[in-house]
């Protein structure tokens, strides 16, 4: 990983810890490495220290992320050496990177460098960023079908990342493929016309960097199934790609009998749990919100405090609404015990999250999800059954849902009757285990 516990405590974090965890408690002895990334952290590096009784080491990369050669990839970072000194030191037999960068931290210079010292190496893509260059495989109004072409990925990525309307984005990407035949961006000043030429390159990049995580790694580990499927269309070998589904992480415990309970009493209790970043449409569940009164639904929205100008867009969009409340942050022991004190939990999202953690939780509380048209969320909703699916992006489509729950209570509890209790995490790691010994 490229960040740990006790500094960063995201979902990959999660579940590499809880991976780990049982893994050690299997009998096996495990170690984490992380970089220790001097641009960010000056003076601060400590070379091993123990969390929660796992080991875990650092080594020092020195490179600076926003140079040029080193975030275009043309030069390799500088911590690789000290990266194979502590391979030598802890001489594993499996290496398995959950988390890789284009830049600094880990990328795949690292998983050649692991694959040549001799132990067996595995990857698991917990992002869409591996053959996605927005990282979110939504192109205009539709899902991508995840297929690398560097002409059709640059106009996305003009469209999405810089808003450049269709009209310019066209023959500003052929106009950069040509440019990029003739590596004219490499005679021009660091800039926004730099980095807008150089987007083609970028894109060829990450298919190259595809071929080379299948060249080097033993086995590609997807999460879900449509991940699968979107590297077999950019030639991954079926026989390199084990799926291995999410699951509910230790501490996430099934809610308690009587608060699921059915009920059909107003106001239908609505929950939204996350990051209050665009990408997660807090936004759009605030605007669908607003033509209800308090008398027929609420809205509790638990995510960290930011200080961010989304952050604070979001709390302006609401300051008039009555029905709307901010929780703030929510112990992750706390979440599956808080979230069966609701009717239905909202995910909004605007981006193909590989498979959202807290879609399971919710499933542990007991209750169902409504959820975007997004890759990440409906292979896991069931329209009509344990959750409802509206159109990602259309505020009055969401309206329109939560139209339906109140002109229906009996729909909630039709819902609910549905809802599976999710995996626990022991089935992943048994599954790892059986990997590695293969």
């Amino acid at each position: 990983l490229i960040q740990y516990f006790p500094m960063h405590m995201g979902g990959s974090e999660v579940y590499t810890h809880t991976l780990a965890k049982l893994q050690q408690q299997s009998g096996n002895r495990v170690a984490v490495i992380i970089p220790h990334i001097e641009y960010y952290n000056p003076g601060k590096f400590i070379e091993q220290y123990v969390y929660d009784e796992l080991d875990i080491y650092q080594y020092k990369e020195t490179a600076n992320p926003t140079e040029r050669s080193i975030y275009a990839g043309k030069k390799k970072p500088e911590g690789l050496g000290a990266f194979l000194r502590l391979l030598k030191k802890l001489n594993p037999d499996v290496i398995h990177f959950h988390e890789l960068n284009r830049s600094i931290g880990f990328t795949t210079a690292h998983v050649k460098i692991a694959k040549e010292f001799g132990a067996k190496v595995f990857v698991t893509m917990h992002l869409s960023f591996y053959t996605c260059n927005t990282n979110n495989l939504i192109k205009g109004s539709q899902l991508c079908n995840g297929k690398i072409n560097v002409y059709k990925c640059t106009v996305c990525t003009y469209n999405s990342m810089f808003k450049i309307p269709a009209v310019v984005s066209v023959p500003l990407a052929k106009g950069s493929l040509f440019l990029n035949k003739l590596s004219i961006e490499k005679l021009l000043p660091k800039g926004k016309l730099t980095t807008l030429i150089s987007i083609p390159s970028s894109i060829a990049r990450i298919k190259n960097e595809l071929n080379e995580l299948v060249k080097y790694a033993d086995q590609i580990i997807a999460l879900t199934n449509w991940y699968k499927d979107i590297l077999l269309l950019n030639g991954v070998p079926k026989n390199k790609i084990t799926v291995i589904p999410q699951a509910l992480a230790p501490g996430g415990t099934k809610a308690k009998k009587s608060e699921r309970i059915n009920r059909l009493a107003f106001p239908i209790r609505i929950v939204f749990l996350g990051r209050i970043q665009p990408q997660k449409a807090v936004h759009l569940l605030i605007e669908a919100c607003k033509g209800f009164t308090a008398a027929a639904i609420t809205l509790d929205i638990y995510g960290k405090e930011e200080d961010t100008s989304y952050y604070k867009k979001c709390r302006v969009q609401s300051v008039n609404q009555t029905n709307v409340f901010w929780k703030g942050l929510l112990d992750r022991d706390e979440v599956v015990e808080t979230l069966a004190q609701y009717d239905i939990l909202c995910l909004p999202s605007m981006f193909s999250e590989m498979s959202p953690l807290v879609i399971q939780e919710a499933f542990a509380a007991g209750i169902p999800v409504l959820a975007s048209t997004v890759y990440g969320n409906i292979e896991h909703i069931r329209d009509g059954e344990n959750g409802l699916l509206f159109d990602f992006g259309s505020a009055a489509d969401l309206t329109k849902k939560i139209r339906d729950l109140i002109d229906d209570p009996n729909l909630i509890n039709h819902l609910k009757s549905n809802v599976k209790s999710p995996r626990q995490f022991d089935s992943v790691a048994a599954a790892y285990a059986e990997l590695y010994g293969h």
